[in-house]
């Protein structure tokens, strides 16, 4: 690393410290989990806010039947679960952040489960209605998927951990 790459690096970390304390930054906790049913346990992914102002995500374990939840909070800290995963086709362990679609539902994965145990890709209404929109085989298509995103164009891209 060039020294004066170096030197710019040190002074901001000395100084950020100081912005910080100055602009007095509050970090409220909305919510804890446990890692006990039925509420999930396990949040991996950022938070998405919903078009009606809650805020929606994922936990990997927990819930019904230990296989995720999907779950809204506002900002008084008062949790719903809207969906438990069973394990099944509708797959399990939601890891990755879900994506606000056009038609207000949103979109996600799950790392495993499905109908050929190698995850989902699914849609969920912000009252909890779960639709599996695709299993992958493990196959050409991939297995394991880590996260959507939404092109300009509309379409919800992605990547898999393995297959291929």
């Amino acid at each position: 690393m060039r020294p004066r790459a170096l030197s710019a690096l040190w002074a901001a970390a000395l100084l950020l410290p100081a912005f910080a304390a100055s602009a007095q930054v509050a970090l409220t906790n909305l919510y804890s989990f446990q890692a006990a049913f039925p509420n999930g346990g396990n949040p991996l992914a950022a938070l998405a806010q919903g078009g009606d102002g809650f805020f929606y995500g994922t936990t990997s374990a927990g819930g019904t039947n230990n296989a995720g939840t999907v779950f809204k909070t506002g900002t008084d800290g008062a949790l719903t679960i809207l969906y438990s995963f069973t394990g099944g086709n509708d797959g399990t362990y939601p890891n990755a952040a879900l994506v606000p679609g056009g038609d207000g539902s949103f979109y996600g994965t799950t790392a495993y489960g499905g109908t050929n145990g190698d995850g989902t890709v699914f849609k969920i209404s912000t009252n909890g209605a779960l639709t599996t929109l695709y299993s992958f085989t493990g196959g050409t298509d991939g297995r394991s998927p880590n996260g959507l995103t939404q092109g300009s164009d509309g379409i919800f891209y992605g990547t898999t951990g393995g297959g291929g």
